[in-house]
């Protein structure tokens, strides 16, 4: 072809799901944008109908990156499906807008990918907004596993390889390598893997699109890595707690889709039986709480377990 330019391909392709994220939204594009110079990637925001004007904010201030409007919220998988669609890297990013990349954390993910052609999926060390390791990555859910984490059996005995193995509580979050799932925060699929299962799976609204995603992975033969060299700074529910009650009614709808999927009508009753005791627990810690003076938190997370049993007694939509 003589002196005809080659164009290279892109890296990777971050992807950034918006639901009125405002200025969180802007913090994380920003740290994309000093990030910039590391390695050739795109960055592409989907806009799931926001009225906050945070879109228009980031089309006067980051022109480079790709906006894309769904119209409507469409729901984080179907979202991550449209911008996965326009898609130009060799590997591809979800990435929440209430996260910051740290400097060298993309360029060492992808590194590690092109290391290790059998790793399909890895996802950084996630710190909190003090700088903290917390447990991102998880064992693939069980009812049992799901009931420990809604009763706050995982949270008061943190190190039980009994009561909190769905996080990884038996070993040292700092040390986490090889995992069954590691959160979709932050969670980077390679070319290869994306090419053998495909979209994430559009039934799950909100929550466990990643779950499913990894496990399609798995079962395709990749294994899945933390990679402990690059860190995503995480401000934790600065957006999904705006919407509480309705995210964990997403999120008990979302569990049940997950089990039906892999263990049928008995996986999904099984599940029912024990979500319906654990939010049973849940309500009366709630209730206690808000009898001793606990405030506007413990009353939204009252309604919030009143709710999601609700929605497993009555199971899934037909």
């Amino acid at each position: 072809m003589g002196n005809a330019s080659i164009v290279q391909p892109l890296d990777l392709s971050v992807i950034v799901v918006n639901y009125n994220g405002g200025p969180v939204l802007l913090g994380c594009l920003e740290a994309l944008g000093n990030v910039g110079h590391e390695l050739a990637f795109e960055v592409i925001v989907v806009d799931n109908g926001s009225s906050d004007g945070s879109l228009e904010e980031v089309e006067a201030k980051y022109p480079d990156f790709r906006v894309l409007r769904a119209g409507k919220n469409i729901g984080f998988a179907a979202a991550c499906n449209l911008g996965l669609a326009t898609a130009s890297g060799r590997h591809a990013m979800l990435l929440n807008p209430d996260t910051e990349v740290l400097p060298g954390a993309l360029k060492t993910l992808v590194d590690t990918l092109d290391a290790h052609p059998s790793w399909g999926v890895v996802g950084p060390r996630m710190v909190d907004e003090s700088n903290s390791p917390y447990p991102a990555a998880r064992r693939f859910p069980t009812p049992w596993r799901l009931f420990c984490e809604y009763t706050r059996l995982s949270w008061f005995l943190p190190r039980s390889c009994l009561f909190a193995d769905y996080y990884y509580g038996d070993r040292d979050v700092k040390t986490l390598d090889a995992v069954d799932q590691v959160e979709g925060s932050a969670l980077v699929i390679s070319e290869s893997a994306r090419e053998a299962v495909g979209k994430l799976d559009t039934r799950f609204f909100l929550f466990f699109e990643e779950v499913d995603w990894c496990r399609r992975v798995w079962d395709a033969g990749f294994e899945i890595h933390v990679v402990q060299d690059a860190v995503v700074r995480h401000h934790r529910g600065t957006i999904v707690s705006r919407h509480f009650v309705e995210a964990r009614t997403a999120h008990a709808e979302s569990a049940m889709r997950y089990f039906h999927k892999y263990e049928g009508e008995a996986g999904l009753k099984r599940l029912q039986r024990w979500m319906r005791a654990a939010l049973l627990i849940r309500r009366c810690q709630m209730r206690l709480a808000t009898m001793l003076g606990a405030g506007e938190d413990a009353r939204i997370r009252l309604e919030a377990a009143t709710r999601e049993r609700a929605v497993y007694r009555r199971g899934l939509p037909t």
